[in-house]
């Protein structure tokens, strides 16, 4: 987890004084579209394309597959010089809705841009098949930086260190992202360039440099500093390297995650004793409590459009990710399996949050999709947590 041990420890002593029975997360309530598909063509890759397709559907919220759909997606695929050829025709009643040509290297590439663009074309909403994850993998030889899409391709190790890497986050234009990495011998900040293929470190203070979550401009990033003996929140502007205290106090103050307007912060803080939620302007002053239910709170994300806050709290000695409204209202608890849930991060469309979880053992990345409630896996076999989400339009 982002906040230190003393938190911890605080958590544990301050557990029974809260309730361990919280309202399940219900379904956002959202009427899918149902769609039949029906896929022909090289019959190498037909399999592959009609699983991944069905699969990015049914993941999407908004839409399901049917064997009677609203509409009818009518997908050939194809080998040709230059690659891979997928000809897409959507038909509803006999209504031609849409027709792409896709072309490229690599299938799953190509079943994901049709599934976004079906996704958009049925509902005008965006979708999330093509995005991408990022996060930490450990291993007896040491720590990656993974990046992985979302289907059978193996993860994208673009950062590999013998010392601990942590807490990424993807800057909003998608070419960078920032992450604590203790390869110098203390916990300084890095950035990876997706453009540059290479890692710079950016912040080195003496103390903890963690924790960073970038502004939606993407020229400002909050961290976790701990200088001066104090552990506190501060802004780091991206261009000029110059970082500005936000708080001031004797306790232990990180995980901030800015509102979709720039103009808030979520983070987690001690000051009562145990760790719980606050929300404050971007531009620091007197913070609000925001939550009450919970011994420990930890990791806040805000939701896209500012709506939600997902976080980690306490539920008896177990971890588990909780969504609420903005002002700690109608909390619901997201996760029920394993013992140690926590790191949510939402996807850039608000329908889905990734999240590490040791539900089925070991601990791994995975995917909840916020309306039908199911939950994907997404990383290997490693020790993987520390999600981060692209914004839409990476590749």
């Amino acid at each position: 987890m982002k906040t230190p041990l003393l938190a911890i420890l605080f958590a544990l002593s301050a557990g029974s004084l809260f309730s361990d029975s919280f309202i399940p997360m219900t379904p956002v309530g959202v009427q899918c579209i149902p769609i039949s598909v029906s896929v022909t063509g090289d019959r190498d890759l037909v399999s592959i394309t009609s699983n991944q397709l069905v699969e990015d559907i049914d993941f999407s919220g908004l839409l399901i597959t049917s064997d009677e759909g609203y509409a009818e997606a009518e997908v050939e695929v194809t080998r040709s010089l230059d690659g891979i050829e997928l000809h897409a025709e959507v038909t509803s009643g006999g209504e031609h809705l849409l027709a792409r040509n896709y072309s490229g290297q690599n299938i799953y590439a190509l079943v994901h841009a049709f599934a976004d663009d079906l996704v958009y074309d049925l509902t005008g909403e965006d979708g999330i098949a093509s995005t991408w994850i990022s996060y930490v993998t450990r291993s007896p030889s040491g720590y990656a930086l993974e990046v992985k899409s979302q289907d059978p391709r193996d993860a994208r190790n673009v950062m590999f260190d013998e010392d601990v890497i942590t807490t990424p986050a993807w800057s909003p234009d998608g070419d960078r992202i920032v992450f604590t990495s203790f390869r110098s011998g203390n916990a300084d900040l890095w950035c990876y360039s997706f453009t540059e293929s290479k890692a710079d470190r950016i912040l080195s203070i003496p103390g903890l440099n963690s924790s960073p979550a970038w502004s939606s401009g993407g020229e400002t990033v909050a961290l976790t500093l701990s200088s001066d003996r104090n552990v506190d929140i501060h802004l780091l502007n991206v261009d000029t390297g110059e970082t500005t205290r936000l708080t001031l106090r004797g306790s232990i103050e990180t995980s901030a995650s800015f509102s979709p307007t720039g103009r808030q912060i979520v983070f987690t803080s001690d000051r009562i004793g145990y760790p719980q939620l606050y929300i404050m302007d971007s531009s620091g002053g007197t913070a609000i409590r925001v939550t009450n239910s919970h011994g420990y709170c930890d990791s806040p994300a805000w939701s896209p459009d500012g709506e939600r806050i997902a976080y980690t709290a306490q539920v008896g000695r177990d971890f588990h990710i909780f969504v609420m409204d903005a002002d700690g209202s109608n909390i619901r608890q997201v996760t029920f399996q394993g013992s140690l849930n926590e790191d949510p991060v939402w996807g850039p469309t608000g329908r889905h949050i990734a999240f590490s979880s040791n539900m089925d053992g070991e601990r791994a990345v995975y995917i909840i999709e916020l309306n039908g409630l199911t939950i994907r896996k997404l990383s290997g076999e490693s020790d993987s947590y520390c999600p981060t989400w692209s914004p839409l339009g990476f590749r």
